[in-house]
């Protein structure tokens, strides 16, 4: 089992940044800043933007991975278009 710590720096090793509230991300997915005790972590590709969602309090059940088009999600920033959830 992993802890926090240790699970964040394999994030950042892998190119991962946290997402901050200002981010573009959630200029699209605009309900996942709202809900205490999340975190999303991002990495962006040519081709896949790649997002971990973590729960606190940190267990690995917790945490959710997902692969986006960046295509797609581009174009979702460009049209302004909102998404409920990853």
């Amino acid at each position: 089992m992993s802890t926090y710590t240790v699970f964040t720096q394999q994030l950042i090793q892998e190119g991962f940044t946290r997402v901050e509230r200002d981010d573009r991300l959630l200029d699209v997915y605009t309900k996942e800043n709202r809900e205490k005790g999340v975190e999303l972590w991002q990495a962006w590709d040519e081709e896949i933007v790649r997002i971990v969602r973590i729960r606190l309090p940190f267990n690995e059940k917790n945490v959710t991975r997902h692969d986006l088009r960046r295509v797609q999600l581009e174009k979702d920033l460009l049209d302004n278009t909102e998404r409920e959830k990853l």
